[in-house]
This record gives structure tokens, C-alpha cells and sequence, in this order.
């Protein structure tokens, strides 16, 4: 689980550089994104991409999500053995820090003048997947996690020291599958 962990965290890299099409907007679909920010309420305005994995030499999967509205960016990842239906198994994905065996991955990035900005790193987290159709490729679920501050990227926009994530809920959210070797 930590390579593909691993491998997902370059891959999130790159997601949130990456240009997302006007396609993947909230209010396609009936899904929505929302959660509360330390104690503020957020919705996501932006779904960048919503994708499975699929890793056949590794015989592991990896599903993620990334969201966004005009400041914020999270990205939200869980990995598990390789099925044979286009879909996770339908439970909950922790990340503990300090433990080995995670099985989920959260990141927040702050958006600032055109650039993106990670100035925390997770330390607790739980995505839970709470449905997954395989035939419409949709999934819902809920995510919490918590993230401390490592570092000061950027001076215009104050972060805080701890970075809270609670309540959060993902409501029929469009998926690809994408296949490896």
C-alpha cells in the first residue's frame, strides 16, 4: 500500500497543476461537494477529476478525488486490492500518521494569483465510500481529516496552524477508470 501511496501522491502533484474543463462543474450531474473548513461552512464549485486507477501489476486500485472553489483545492485519495468491477469496495479509507498500513491520502492546496500552495501535511483522515455504481461509474461518500501546518510557501493569503476538515460529503460524482498494465 505505501508505493501506491506513494506513486499517488506524485500523481496528485501533478493533478493540481493540471487545467480541468468546464465539463467536471458542480451542479452537472446533481453532485455536489461540501464540507466544513475550520468551522466555516465550503462547497466545492470546481470537480476536477474523479478517477479509478486500475494497476494490474500491482494488483491494487487507487480512487481519487480533487475539488475546488476559488481558494481552496483538496484532493482526496484511498487505495485498495484490485476488483473485477470498476469500483472500490465500500468502506472506510484512514490515514494515521506514523502507521504503516493507510489506505487514504489528503492533501490541501491553497490557490493563490494563478499558482497552487501545500503548507500542511495530513495527519489523521477517513474517506468513506458509501456507494459506487460500476454501471453509471458514480460513487458518494463522506471525508474528514486533519492537517498541520509544515511550512510558510507564500505570504498574501494567512493559513492557519491546523487545518480541519469535518463533515465532509461527496454526492454522485462522475468517475473514470483508467486502466494500467
Amino acid at each position: 500500500m505505501k508505493k501506491i501511496l506513494g506513486i499517488g501522491l506524485l500523481s496528485l502533484s501533478v493533478l493540481l497543476t493540471a487545467c480541468s474543463s468546464d465539463e467536471n462543474d458542480k451542479n452537472d450531474n446533481n453532485n455536489a461537494v461540501s464540507a466544513t473548513i475550520n468551522g466555516v461552512e465550503w462547497n466545492a464549485t470546481k470537480i476536477n477529476s474523479v478517477t479509478l486507477i486500475k494497476v494490474k501489476s500491482e494488483n491494487q486500485q487507487r480512487f481519487d478525488i480533487n475539488i475546488q472553489d476559488n481558494a481552496q483545492m483538496l484532493s482526496l485519495a484511498c487505495v485498495s486490492e484490485l476488483t473485477t468491477a470498476d469500483a472500490m469496495p465500500l468502506k472506510a479509507y484512514n490515514f494515521i500518521e506514523d502507521i504503516e498500513d493507510m489506505d487514504a491520502l489528503f492533501i490541501n492546496t491553497y490557490l493563490v494569483d494563478g499558482n497552487t500552495y501545500t503548507e500542511h501535511f495530513v495527519e489523521t483522515g477517513k474517506l468513506t465510500i458509501t456507494s459506487m455504481d460500476a454501471a453509471k461509474k458514480t460513487v458518494s461518500g463522506t471525508f474528514s481529516f486533519t492537517s498541520k501546518k509544515v511550512g510558510t510557501l507564500q505570504t498574501k493569503v494567512k493559513t492557519p496552524e491546523v487545518f480541519e476538515v469535518k463533515n465532509g460529503t461527496f454526492t454522485n460524482l462522475s468517475y473514470t477508470v483508467v486502466t494500467q498494465p
